[in-house]
């Protein structure tokens, strides 16, 4: 590509016309094979390009290339290169390379003298895992993706169905059909958690996150709003794979005709959908909507292609769902003699994970003044725990009533 450019980007057609001048007089009674190489082939010169005989694409190593590559790289076993690449998507080979030399160089430093001879056989997973978080960060600082914060699946009780069918729809590209879901929508009443399950995808998927929010995509400037929703798919196929997350989809995507007279947001919506339709293009991008109104969005958005699955997030109706909640939300708790199937008996029928949590903190709280009072009463003893009782989460359940 340089070499059909002058120094302030312009096309130098007198390079061009020179080059392929030479690659005509060029004659020798061996086979001459000129070898280029680019990172974008339609910014070639159309002069440049028709010299061009074959064009070989190299794309991001696979799971298997990337097992190879570490393998190679470092003395590891299969098995583990397998779940090191399995850490590692979207890495390229320069990628892995700096990712041993720096576990290599980690692991040196922590060694003894006498270690530090053996230091091949001495590199195991776990040392891989603190190099690639910090990789992962620093990649996702430089496209300006947001730092999620550590949700896994054992963090939200119930919602299994959803799990099960996010994970399906993530991984259907490796079936080898060439069948794809490019996106999902989940919606449901406020607090049902959405966008929890959107922070657990983040983190049980080990793939970029970008979280957009539609308030940030809408400038007053003509076009700026349309072009930052080309940057945002940009970034997230230069992150592949990734996830894009579009909470409060409705305020971003509305009926075209209906929002606006200026007609800023049909152009956005416009623009989202041609962006979407591009996505068939990188099966590394997936998409991700949540709302509370889905009436409100684009019905071209909803058509199969684009989000073309949607999934309903609901409260908690029952006892048994009730319960799975309060597991999950409790498991850090200390807890003295609590049956929590009790406690979510006596819940309304009704309720949402946001009210769930509501209690749950209130029951933390009631323990955490009465040790507050002990100590107010006693000698402070600052290794006292916090350990919550039954009557705390009566009296967290009754305060819900009184607000309800």
């Amino acid at each position: 590509m340089a070499l059909s450019q002058d120094r302030e980007g312009n096309e130098d057609v007198r390079i061009v016309n020179y080059f392929n001048k030479l690659l005509m007089e060029l004659s020798c009674d061996l086979p001459v094979i000129i070898v280029g190489t680019t990172t974008s082939v339609d910014q070639l010169s159309f002069e440049l390009q028709q010299n061009i005989l074959h064009i070989i694409n190299i794309d991001n190593p696979s799971l298997d290339e990337r097992a190879d590559a570490i393998s190679w790289l470092c003395n590891l076993s299969h098995s583990t290169a397998l779940k090191v690449a399995a850490r590692t998507s979207g890495f390229i080979l320069s990628d892995l390379t700096f990712l041993v030399s720096q576990t290599y160089s980690e692991k040196y430093k922590l060694m003894d003298e006498n270690e530090k001879e053996n230091v091949n056989n001495g590199i195991e997973f776990e040392d891989f895992v603190l190099v690639i978080d910090k990789m992962n960060s620093q990649f996702a600082g430089a496209i300006g993706a947001p730092q999620v914060p550590t949700v896994n699946w054992t963090d939200i009780g119930g919602h299994n169905e959803i799990k099960k069918e996010i994970v399906r729809s993530l991984n259907t590209a490796d079936f080898g059909t060439g069948l794809r879901r490019s996106g999902i929508l989940l919606w449901g009443p406020p607090g049902t958690g959405k966008t929890l399950l959107a922070k657990a995808v983040a983190t049980e998927c080990g793939s970029t996150f970008l979280s957009v929010k539609g308030p940030e995509l809408l400038n007053m400037y003509v076009g700026q709003s349309e072009q930052n929703v080309r940057q945002v798919f940009e970034r997230a196929r230069e992150a592949a794979p990734c996830i894009i997350f579009f909470d409060e989809l409705d305020s971003l995507a509305p009926n075209r005709g209906k929002s606006d007279s200026t007609g800023v947001m049909d152009r956005v919506v416009s623009q989202l959908l041609s962006e979407m339709d591009g996505l068939q293009k990188n099966e590394g991008v997936f998409v991700l909507g949540a709302t509370n109104r889905p009436d409100l969005i684009d019905p071209a958005l909803l058509r199969p292609g684009r989000l073309d699955k949607m999934l309903y997030v609901g409260p908690c109706e029952g006892t048994d769902a009730k319960l799975n909640v309060l597991k999950a939300l409790t498991r850090k708790f200390k807890m003295n003699e609590v049956d929590l199937y009790k406690i979510a008996d006596s819940l309304p029928r009704c309720l949402t994970g946001a009210d769930l949590y509501s209690v749950c903190y209130n029951a933390w709280q009631n323990a955490a003044r009465n040790v507050i009072r002990q100590m107010e009463n006693s000698t402070p003893d600052s290794s006292r725990a916090v350990i919550v009782s039954a009557d705390d989460f009566v009296a967290a359940v009754d305060n819900l009533a009184l607000n309800s």
